[in-house]
């Protein structure tokens, strides 16, 4: 195997670490994280064919961090497959997007929002949407270990392997499973009553569905994007919502225990409550409803962990 250096650039504010720790999407196959050296990999196939490693690490800086992206790869590299491998990171890490309007907001509105440092609230996601959908439906009515099982077996059964490592694989394309036979593919993988809506998923974006690539285009708003998520057999409100966050629109909460457990423990005395009354905590946020509900629920958490620790 070769290996080649690809090195980026992320505008201030930028908090490489707290992106790969924001919510779980890092400790989802294909991407594993490297605690020790703070950098994470994964095994990515390419548009070429071609099957790689990145991993990806950043270094300190003030006004420019620059990043690091070390690619394992057999053969050469081609001007195609590295302006890729860049498209892919800058997606990952949102490196296009801007967070500034939102850090205004969470200074204006206080606690526990005027404790967010600077270059927060970027979420890591995956390089396509299909990849990201998939994993979405796995977090439905499960344990987070449970999430972590099903993706690891359609990345083991459908991911092409890093050539001379067999037990790194990429995350499947749509293609690869929508080539077997839906009998095929139940038998392979354990994903309960998701099984039918993730064949059907890659059997759309196997024949280029065009309202997927329609998701991408910000100038369609968010609520004609939702509708339509909401069309798609396994996405419910709190897929929709969090499909909707991974691609950049942070204008939904996704409604689920966890949410559910915060608004009753923290707002409403550890009772029942209303749901709109809930969804109204964070009304004025705007577009950034999604990104103030997560910071929200990370300090809750925080608090109780340093509360128990000090008993």
């Amino acid at each position: 195997m070769s290996e080649s250096l690809i090195r980026l650039e992320a505008a201030a504010p930028f908090d490489f670490w707290s992106t790969l720790q924001a919510h779980g999407w890092v400790d989802l196959l294909p991407n594993e994280y490297h605690p020790e050296s703070q950098s994470f990999s994964r095994v990515q196939q390419l548009a070429s064919g071609k099957v790689v490693q990145l991993n990806i690490s950043a270094e300190q800086g003030d006004g420019i961090i620059p990043l690091n992206v070390l690619v394992a790869h057999e053969g050469r590299l081609s001007v195609k497959d590295r302006s890729e491998i860049e498209n892919v990171v800058c997606h990952m890490l949102r490196l296009d997007e801007d967070f500034s309007e939102f850090y205004r907001l969470c200074k204006k509105n206080g606690m526990p929002w005027s404790q967010m440092k600077p270059g927060n609230g970027r979420l890591l996601r995956s390089p396509e949407l299909f990849e990201d959908m998939v994993k979405v439906i796995c977090t439905t009515n499960v344990q987070w270990g449970g999430t972590k099982r099903m993706v690891r077996e359609l990345v083991e059964q459908f991911g092409e392997a890093l050539p001379g490592n067999p037990n790194l694989k990429a995350f499947p394309l749509a293609q690869a499973i929508a080539d077997v036979s839906f009998e095929d593919f139940q038998s392979r993988v354990r994903l309960g009553y998701r099984t039918p809506y993730i064949y059907q998923l890659a059997r759309d974006f196997a024949q280029g569905s065009n309202c997927y690539a329609k998701f991408s285009d910000m100038q369609i708003p968010t609520e004609e994007v939702r509708k339509e998520l909401l069309s798609v057999k396994g996405i419910g409100n709190y897929a929709a919502a969090s499909v909707l966050m991974l691609l950049g629109r942070y204008d939904e909460i996704p409604v689920d225990s966890v949410f559910q457990q915060l608004m009753s423990k923290k707002y409403f005395d550890g009772g029942n409550f209303d749901l709109k009354e809930a969804l109204a905590i964070y009304q004025d946020w705007g577009k950034w409803k999604y990104l103030a509900y997560w910071f929200d629920l990370l300090t809750f958490h925080q608090t109780a962990e340093d509360t128990s620790n000090s008993d």
